[in-house]
């Protein structure tokens, strides 16, 4: 098992819009689900070529939900 340390994204639901954070930290809002996974892939992108650790971008489960009802409407 790998216990090195990842760099962690994660977009959380906090009431009609989308908290980006990093590392636990809120660092941006966003209003749509599309622009906030953009704006953290950006940013762990970037990161990976300025860190040795590996880069993470996790979602709650309430993006997850908006993404499948996406898909669905699609």
């Amino acid at each position: 098992m790998n216990d090195e340390h990842a760099i962690e994204y994660h977009i959380a639901d906090i009431g009609q819009t989308w908290g980006i954070f990093r590392e636990g930290v809120q660092i941006a809002v966003r209003s749509d689900p599309a622009d906030a996974i953009a704006f953290a892939n950006f940013f762990a992108d970037r990161e990976t070529l300025m860190s040795s650790f590996p880069v993470r971008v996790s979602a709650d489960i309430h993006m997850h939900r908006t993404l499948h009802e996406i898909r669905l409407a699609a």
